[in-house]
């Protein structure tokens, strides 16, 4: 196995750079959450969707909420994410979760995007898991990047 290290810490810093030296201007750019190389399957990219708790009085949580329902306010950073998927032959994930401790905290909705256009994800294999499903799947996908 390869040398690396567990991930222990959030680091913003370089996003809040980014920030600083834009001064206000509209990013060009789109943050991924997560890029990983797998030996059978090429580049892997994660991008994490929070459901907050302050969706969850308007029946909002990681089973019900889906990009498609808020296309007109991301749809850049979708197609951005979908572009870079194409470059690179990678597979995307779009992953809706909830912070632990939530009520809804055990509900984790996989989308795998197969196409995307304009108007929306047109194409897509979507997994209803658990927390737990879901952190023994992403732990072995993870393993076999190492």
């Amino acid at each position: 196995m390869e040398s690396s290290k567990a991930l222990s810490h959030n680091d913003d810093s370089g996003f809040f750079f980014a920030q600083e030296m834009l001064d206000g201007d509209v990013t060009a750019a789109i943050n991924f959450d997560r890029l990983q190389k797998h030996p059978q399957y090429g580049y892997i990219i994660f991008e994490y969707l929070l459901c907050d708790e302050k969706q969850f009085s308007r029946g909002i949580h990681p089973y019900t909420s889906h990009p498609r329902k808020y296309w007109y306010k991301n749809k850049r950073k979708f197609l951005g994410l979908w572009n870079a998927a194409k470059s690179l032959n990678a597979i995307l994930y779009l992953v809706n979760y909830s912070k632990k401790g939530t009520a809804y905290e055990n509900e984790i909705l996989l989308i795998q995007v197969k196409d995307m256009d304009e108007t929306g994800i047109i194409k897509e294999d979507v997994h209803k898991m658990t927390r737990e499903n879901f952190k023994e799947w992403f732990r072995k996908i993870n393993s076999q990047c190492l």
